[in-house]
This record gives structure tokens, C-alpha cells and sequence, in this order.
């Protein structure tokens, strides 16, 4: 019964994200510069009845904090869907800030090096989750049932798989110091290190996931019955000016690794925060 219910919802969001889109493309064409503003830190709608090992903290981040009303909506929609949770939104400078202040100089020059945005918001993501833990989501993505539901008390992590088969990245979940998201992290790493890869999903993104925590036994669910992307937004809603910054497109044009990076001791971390991770 709890399937049925899980399948049930997720085809009425699809229904809904359908209905809503045409206001959307409505709204960009009506009002092509409004934008809506995702905040930093949003407490929770709802007192949580219950501890949970991943704690109750969703993550995001975009190159902006000024969206569409297709983007704003889907991030609405996902505060009703996981009331008791805690969203935290980190721009650009606050993933810079986080990794140079938890993570050792290395780390840091590894991530610093990384040219395009997306490939960086990979890092970052694992990253947050080995410290903080809690879940994260992609800005496009949305919740198709409500995580308390989803994530069992005791549960360590919850990775989805979509139809090509592979374990992706963009709905993520985990207890803080979760062995697999060090190995995940410590993959990435070597492989900005190695810099032998030409695509951002190969070099820091599902293929890691899945060539990680595929190999190992972890809390697996069908992607449509946790998180789906692209039930409010199109890419023309989150890339409003420039369609050519989403990854695919930029990794044809730019290198994702920049050459010859060096951090100046001012921005080492002589004693890490986290040193679980090594490369």
C-alpha cells in the first residue's frame, strides 16, 4: 500500500508540474528579468517527532540565488513535501568558504582548480554530507514523497536510481562520516588530480557515485518514487540568460580542470577540520 501511495504521488506532481509549467513559460514571457530569491537558511515548518540518524538538513546550491518562478515554486513545493526539515541554500563564495575552512589545503586546490560550476557543486556535495550530513538536492529536482517517510530512523544513507540504470548524484542522503562519501570524495579527488576526463558526469559526478556505492551494499530506491528532476523547471526556467552555462554545453568549450593552480599558504588549513578524506 505504502508503493501504490508513493506511485500515486509522484504522478500527481508530474501532473501538477505539467499544469504549473505553462504559467511558467507564461510568467518568462510576460516577465522575462523577475526574479525570486531563495534564502540562505530556512527553519522548519514542522516540529519532527522523531530522531533520525541523517539529520534533517536539506542542501542546495546554484550559480544564483535569484530564480525563476519555475525554480522558486519547485523550492517552495519541496519545503510543503519535508516540512520538518531545515533548508540550507550556499551560493558559490559559501562552498568555497566551507571546503578551505574544513579541508586541507589539497582538497582545497583540488576543488579550486575545477573550472566549471556544476563539476564544483559535485565536490561540494559529498563534501557537506561527510561533515554535516543530511540530504541533498539538485534546485531542479523535487520530491515526489515526503522524507520522513522515506528515511527510516536508523538508515545511514538513501542514493536513487534513475532508468539508465546507473546511481546518480543529484538526490543524495547520509549520516555525517559515511565511509562510502569519503571513498565517493576521495575518487573525485583523484580524478581532478589525474585530469584524464573530458566530461563533468565522468570526472565528479554519477559515474563516481555509481562505480562507489554501487559496489558496496547501501540504501537503493527507484528514483521516481524520491526525488525527480524537472517536474517544475526546464532549463530554459533556470537558465533564463544564457543556456550555454549548464555543464554539457560549458565542458565543450572549457576545460573542466584548470592548469597550474597554486593556493598561497594563506589559504592552507595546517590542522583540517575533517581529515577523513585523502587523495
Amino acid at each position: 500500500m505504502k508503493s501504490l501511495g508513493r506511485r500515486a504521488s509522484t504522478r500527481c506532481v508530474q501532473l501538477l508540474g505539467n499544469i504549473l509549467k505553462i504559467a511558467f513559460y507564461l510568467d518568462i514571457w510576460l516577465r522575462p528579468g523577475k526574479r525570486y530569491t531563495i534564502p540562505a537558511n530556512a527553519a522548519p515548518l514542522a516540529r519532527s517527532t522523531s530522531p533520525k540518524r541523517i539529520p534533517r538538513i536539506v542542501w542546495q546550491t546554484n550559480y544564483t540565488n535569484k530564480v525563476t518562478l519555475s525554480v522558486y515554486v519547485n523550492y517552495r513545493f519541496n519545503r510543503w513535501m519535508a516540512p520538518t526539515y531545515e533548508f540550507r541554500f550556499c551560493g558559490d563564495e559559501d562552498c568555497d568558504r566551507f571546503i578551505r575552512e574544513n579541508f586541507s589545503a589539497e582538497i582545497y586546490d583540488c576543488y579550486s582548480r575545477l573550472q566549471i560550476g556544476a563539476a564544483k557543486a559535485d565536490l561540494w556535495r559529498v563534501l557537506v554530507l561527510l561533515v554535516y550530513g543530511g540530504v541533498y538536492m539538485d534546485i531542479d529536482a523535487a520530491l515526489s514523497w515526503s522524507p520522513e517517510a522515506f528515511l527510516n530512523p536508523d538508515q545511514t544513507e538513501l542514493f536513487v536510481r534513475p532508468p539508465e540504470g546507473m546511481l546518480t548524484n543529484y538526490f543524495l542522503a547520509s549520516v555525517p562520516g559515511n565511509a562510502v562519501f569519503k571513498a565517493i570524495a576521495d575518487k573525485i579527488v583523484a580524478n581532478i588530480g589525474a585530469d584524464s576526463l573530458a566530461s563533468v558526469y565522468d570526472m565528479t559526478g554519477p559515474t563516481v557515485v555509481d562505480a562507489i556505492a554501487g559496489a558496496v551494499p547501501v540504501y537503493v530506491e527507484r528514483y521516481n518514487l524520491v526525488c525527480r528532476q524537472g517536474q517544475f523547471t526546464k532549463k530554459s526556467f533556470q537558465y533564463p540568460n544564457n543556456r550555454k552555462d549548464h555543464w554539457s554545453i560549458a565542458q565543450q568549450h572549457t576545460r573542466i580542470v584548470r592548469k597550474h593552480v597554486v593556493v598561497s599558504s594563506s589559504d592552507a588549513v595546517a590542522e583540517p577540520a575533517v581529515t577523513a578524506i585523502s587523495s
